[in-house]
């Protein structure tokens, strides 16, 4: 072999053999990665070992596969038997989603809460607002706001309401619940010596008189003379009165009391003389079973709608009751219609009061002082069918909104908008009491939201949108920056560690171990796979190095020889 040609040579082994020395090196350095991957996958697997799950088991019959999640705590299901369990912050405001958060904001709820709980109105905008959100069906959300509210739910008892609410016009109303209340009122009649008070129905132009049926006694009442008036066929008999009869349109009945007082009068003594009517009806039963014939059918948990009635008694007795209390001081300023009706005979001043007890809403007042010495033939009239109308449409009123109702009471039924006008009968709707139904989970879910709510309302609320990933809330409720809230024996909600709830339990997680164990298996063996791939490329390597040293070695022999015999011979 020529000098250059083993020149050429030495270098093709030379740059083969440091080729090979660094695939070597770069193998033995991905071996060490390899090395560290196992390290951590041994590390995770070791971890797993020790691995647990946050287990809900309400009716502890030792299930390990139900993990808990929000939506088992806060939605109504058999498997937490209808009773929410509500997530709390450390403040102990309750921990919302993005769906029950925004039905908090559409019931007006304020994130630090109401310290009380409020009325059955904000109560279905909440329900509303889960419907709304899709947080719930909306014939789950009509079948709660069927359900009457209750604000003790979760506070102190386990009681479910046991009524519900229905939605029904004031015609309906009418029809279905105040024509079975029947009034007597004749006791508001007033018959003696020559003082006294009769029934006028405006509509039919027919009286009625205590004294007339009292002087009649051998009428056929079922067949009777036309002149008996209201005692006529077809006609009201104030013995029966039906609530509903003072709330038909004008043109059916208009119902009116009206007379005179005479101040000597002795068998008036009990009333006062000359303001004996205002005090007779103002203080009459009427008034009040007016007031129960509408309380009778409100929710009693809606303290609003209580409200409402206690208004509409107020304003109603205002325009009835007379304000003084000697009757030679009588305080006629609340009459509607107060003028002097002076030298008038009695049966003037009663002709005169009868015709302005059609349209008048209140009393109105004749003063008639002096048409004789001693005699003082004042007139009073009250129209009981338009004072009925005003006390329901203050009850109406109020309900809307006094600031915003379309509804009004005047001095006048004409200028007045009652609720019971046929243009209304649909604008306003009441909420009755009725039966609850109690077919399927109705009542269990109307009292899963309400305990909900109710502690949303007393306590508070955070939103918090993570909590549906079940891992993120296992970890905030391992740390302490979540806590359970749950029902005591006392029917109360309290807050604790959610290790110390009895329904909830953290066991070794049997099935993630056998994960972790299968994945730490397969990792291993891919490991092992390439380190086995690296171990036979790095032999065949040392292999090439040793003979590629070998034959350098000869290569740079024949090189030396080769300038030592090229030296010997020049020498010579």
């Amino acid at each position: 072999m020529g000098l250059a040609a083993s020149q050429a040579r030495l270098l093709t082994i030379t740059a083969r053999k440091s080729d090979c020395e660094y695939q070597s090196m770069a193998y033995s350095h991905q071996k060490i990665a390899l090395a560290r991957d196992m390290n951590i996958v041994s590390a995770e697997y070791q971890d797993a070992l020790n691995q647990t799950k946050i287990i809900y088991d309400y009716y502890g019959t030792g299930d390990k596969s139900t993990l808990l999640s929000y939506g088992l705590l806060m939605s109504p299901s058999q498997l937490n038997n209808f009773t929410p369990s509500p997530v709390t912050d450390p403040s102990g405001r309750i921990v919302l989603d993005g769906g029950l958060a925004a039905a908090a904001r559409a019931a007006g709820i304020p994130q630090e809460g109401l310290g009380c709980t409020p009325s059955s109105d904000i109560r279905n905008k909440f329900v509303q607002g889960l419907v709304d959100n899709g947080v719930i069906s909306r014939a789950t959300g009509n079948g709660v706001q069927s359900v009457q509210y209750n604000p003790n739910a979760g506070l102190g008892t386990a009681e479910m309401a046991s009524t519900a609410t229905e939605q029904i016009t004031f015609a309906d109303f009418m029809r279905d619940y105040l024509s079975k209340i029947e009034l007597d009122l004749t006791d508001l009649t007033l018959d003696s010596s020559g003082s006294h008070l009769v029934f006028f129905d405006h509509a039919t132009n027919k009286h009625y008189d205590e004294q007339y049926v009292i002087n009649h006694p051998d009428i056929d009442w079922e067949n009777p003379p036309d002149e008996v008036g209201m005692h006529g066929a077809g006609q009201v008999d104030p013995t029966k009165l039906k609530l509903s009869d003072l709330l038909t349109p004008s043109s059916e009945h208009n119902i009116a009391l009206y007379g005179s007082t005479w101040d000597k009068d002795d068998e008036l003594n009990t009333y006062g003389g000359r303001n004996c009517v205002i005090d007779k009806v103002g203080s009459c039963s009427f008034w009040t079973e007016l007031v129960d014939s509408l309380a009778a059918y409100i929710p009693s948990t809606d303290q609003f709608a209580q409200a409402a009635i206690e208004y509409a008694k107020q304003q109603t007795l205002e325009k009835v009751v007379s304000l003084g209390t000697i009757p030679e001081e009588l305080d006629a300023s609340n009459a509607v219609y107060n003028k002097e009706a002076e030298h008038k005979s009695q049966g003037k001043v009663e002709d005169e009061a009868r015709d302005l007890s059609s349209n008048y809403v209140g009393y109105v007042y004749l003063r008639n002082p002096g048409h004789r010495d001693y005699l003082y033939n004042d007139g009073y009239n009250i129209n009981l069918t338009n004072m009925t109308k005003a006390f329901y449409t203050y009850f109406a009123a109020y309900m809307q909104g006094l600031a915003t109702t379309n509804f009004k009471v005047t001095k006048e039924a004409s200028t007045s908008n009652f609720v019971t006008d046929d243009f209304n009968a649909s604008d306003f709707v009441f909420n009755i009491e009725v039966p609850a139904d109690t077919s399927g989970d109705n009542m269990l879910i109307a009292n899963f939201y309400d305990t909900l709510f109710n502690q949303i309302a007393v306590n508070g609320w955070v939103e918090n949108n993570n909590v549906n990933d079940e891992e993120y809330m296992a970890t905030m409720l391992r740390n302490g920056s979540m806590y359970l809230s749950a029902m005591s024996d006392d029917f109360y909600y309290y807050q604790a560690n959610y290790a110390s709830q009895n329904y909830i339990k953290e066991v070794t997680d049997e099935e993630g171990i056998a994960v972790a164990e299968a994945k730490y298996m397969r990792e291993k063996a891919k490991i092992n796979s390439k380190e086995n791939i690296l171990d036979m490329k790095m032999k065949n390597l040392d292999t090439e190095i040793t003979a590629l040293t070998t034959e350098y070695d000869t290569v740079k022999s024949v090189i030396n020889n080769n300038i030592k015999t090229g030296f010997s011979r020049y020498k010579a």
